[in-house]
This record gives structure tokens, C-alpha cells and sequence, in this order.
């Protein structure tokens, strides 16, 4: 299912591609993505889904009915996402230090010093720091300093918290054969990372909801710089059942959802949705060096496909504009592909 994306890329620059797919495959009578009455526009993107497959290599929520509750096939990088009341061992997401949680569950102040993870930056080919001039690579001493550690993990018992969107009522649902735009801002909690902020949108650009979300535990980093949530966003925050509420309004289980590494999102909101285009695998970057493909950031890929700088501001992350862009990038490889 994943497109070929130095071929797009090639043709996005106008520079020649492999006989498999000529200049002559460059549609340019394809009828755009945002004029299309929404049944089309399903129909003509549902193929893009994640398969079953997919959703669990990529680490995506499932509903057991036996459990009652969500479970997570394991992946190199969910090993430690859900852990047993009596763990309270934990690792610092910035500083990668090792810390335990007080035996309630709470955190005594520890100093982390940190850099932020460095970027792929595409205008010169290799990764790069945004928060200093340090080369990337191993290093003592982090550039910035905050008084507590931040971690993912969070406890199993989160696991029953989780929903399935609801189900179709049937052919009269106006939220059945919809595609919209999701993306979410997450902060630190004493819960691992929790959703902040909630965005849909559709293929015309209309914001359908934008909502800050309180966390259900106490926060303990608004990762402003990448969320762009502050202390303020939260004196109208709404609780997540009242978001997911909101959310319900718009989507079933048969709604389209679109975003780039979704699994994040979804995993945040604590919801179960089988529906998924996720940018982050369509647009995978072949590695022939090593023989698989890897995820390219989205904004790396609103750079390259785009041509659009995205994430730039110094307030942070904007979850309107992420979800937008991954709206751009499925409307601008389908007028390069389809005829």
C-alpha cells in the first residue's frame, strides 16, 4: 500500500524517474481532492487504509472483547508504554536518565539536563540540533535545564480507559463515508504523555474542532516548545470525555481518519479505530543501504512535497496546521498520481 516516495518526489521536482512510470502517468485532469462530494472523496481514498497488518506493526490500539479493554501488539518501541502498578521505574524521554516514581506514584524533583532531539533537516541532508549548535551525538552535558524528568510510560490500568468509536447507525449516519484530518498536542503527566489538544478538520480546510483537553493526572511538562500548550490553554480545557463526546459528533467506526503516526494520537485520546490513512507509512522513505523503508517527519515531508515550512513557530506545534498539512500531502499525491 505505501506509494513510492522518491518517486513522487522525483516527479514533484520534475527530475526523470524509472520506465515503470512515465511523465504520462502525471495526471493533470484528476478532479482535486477538496472538490469532491464526500462519498467520492471516501471512496476514493479508502484504499489508502492501513491494513490489519499494518495497524499492528505500527503499533495501533485494538479492542479486546475478552479483556474488555485496548491492547497493543509489541514493537520495538512500545516495550515499556504500559507498566504494572508496582513498576515504578522510568526513563527520562529527554535525558534518557533511569529515576523511579515515588511508591504513590508521584515525583520527587531530579535535575534533567537535556538537548532536544535532533531533526533530519532536508536543506542540508543530516540531522541537526534545534535547540543549540552542539553537533549531534552522545553528550554529558544538555543544553537546557528543567527541575523534573518526563517519561511515556504509563500505567496498565489506563488500558481500560480506552473506547471504540461507535459504531454506524446505518445509512442515514452523516458521520459514515467522511474523511477528516486528526492531529493532537500531548504533555507530560505524572501518567506518561496525555492529549492536550484536539484538532479535526476536513478536506476544504474547515477546523470542525479545536479543543484544549485537560489530563487526567498532574502535569508535569507542557512541552511547550513542541506542543505549544501553555499553563493558560488550560483554564478552558474540557475533560477527555467530553472531547471524545465533541469527537463523536463527527466520526464512527467507518469514518476515514488521517494523520501522520496516528497511533500517537489515538493512543492519547484513549480511543480504538480501525480507519486509518497514516501519512507517516504512505509517504515511508526506501533505505536501500539497509533494505526497509523509514518514517519521514511531517515536516520534513511539507518541505520536500509541499514546499511549505510547517512547526516553524517559537510557540510550538500547531495541531490545526499538522492535521491540515496531512490533508495536502493525500491531495497533492493524488493530482500527481491519478488520472
Amino acid at each position: 500500500m505505501g506509494i513510492e516516495y522518491l518517486q513522487l518526489k522525483k516527479k514533484r521536482t520534475g527530475t526523470s524517474i524509472s520506465s515503470s512510470s512515465s511523465d504520462e502517468d502525471v495526471s493533470v485532469t484528476a478532479e482535486p481532492l477538496h472538490k469532491m462530494a464526500p462519498a467520492k472523496l471516501y471512496n476514493e481514498l479508502l484504499p489508502l487504509k492501513l491494513s490489519l497488518e499494518q495497524l499492528t506493526a505500527n503499533g495501533y490500539p485494538f479492542w479486546d472483547q475478552t479483556l474488555n479493554q485496548a491492547v497493543f501488539a509489541p514493537t520495538l518501541t512500545n516495550q515499556r508504554d504500559w507498566v504494572v502498578a508496582n513498576d515504578f521505574f522510568r526513563k527520562c524521554s529527554r535525558c534518557s536518565k533511569d529515576f523511579t516514581l515515588n511508591p504513590d506514584g508521584t515525583m520527587s524533583p531530579q535535575k534533567c539536563s537535556y538537548h532536544h532531539r535532533p531533526k533530519f533537516d532536508a536543506s542540508i541532508g543530516q540531522m541537526k540540533r534545534t535547540c543549540c549548535s552542539a553537533k549531534p551525538g552522545p553528550s554529558s552535558n544538555g543544553c537546557m535545564t528543567e527541575d523534573n524528568h518526563v517519561f511515556q510510560s504509563a500505567w496498565e490500568d489506563t488500558l481500560w480507559d480506552f473506547v471504540v468509536t461507535p459504531q454506524s447507525k446505518g445509512k442515514s449516519d452523516y458521520r459514515s463515508n467522511k474523511v477528516y484530518g486528526l492531529d493532537c498536542e500531548l504533555i507530560h503527566t505524572l501518567n506518561g504523555l496525555e492529549v492536550a489538544r484536539v484538532s479535526l478538520v476536513d478536506m476544504k480546510g474547515r477546523v470542525l474542532l479545536d479543543t484544549f483537553v485537560l489530563p487526567q493526572y498532574e502535569i508535569v511538562s507542557y512541552n511547550s516548545f513542541f506542543s505549544g500548550v501553555t499553563e493558560k490553554d488550560m483554564e478552558s480545557a474540557i475533560s477527555l470525555d467530553t472531547c471524545r463526546l465533541q469527537l463523536f459528533q463527527y466520526i464512527n467506526s467507518e469514518t476515514l481518519l488521517v494523520g501522520h503516526s496516528l497511533e500517537s494520537d489515538l493512543k492519547a485520546l484513549r480511543i480504538v479505530h480501525y480507519n486509518v490513512i497514516d501519512t507517516s507509512v504512505l509517504f515511508q522513505s526506501p533505505n536501500p543501504h539497509k533494505g526497509y523503508r523509514k518514517k519521514v517527519s511531517l515536516q520534513n515531508l511539507a518541505t520536500m512535497m509541499l514546499g511549505k515550512v510547517i512547526q516553524s513557530e517559537k510557540t510550538g506545534h500547531s495541531s490545526v496546521e499538522d492535521s491540515l498539512t496531512c490533508l495536502e500531502l493525500l491531495a497533492m499525491r493524488h493530482a500527481t498520481f491519478v488520472k
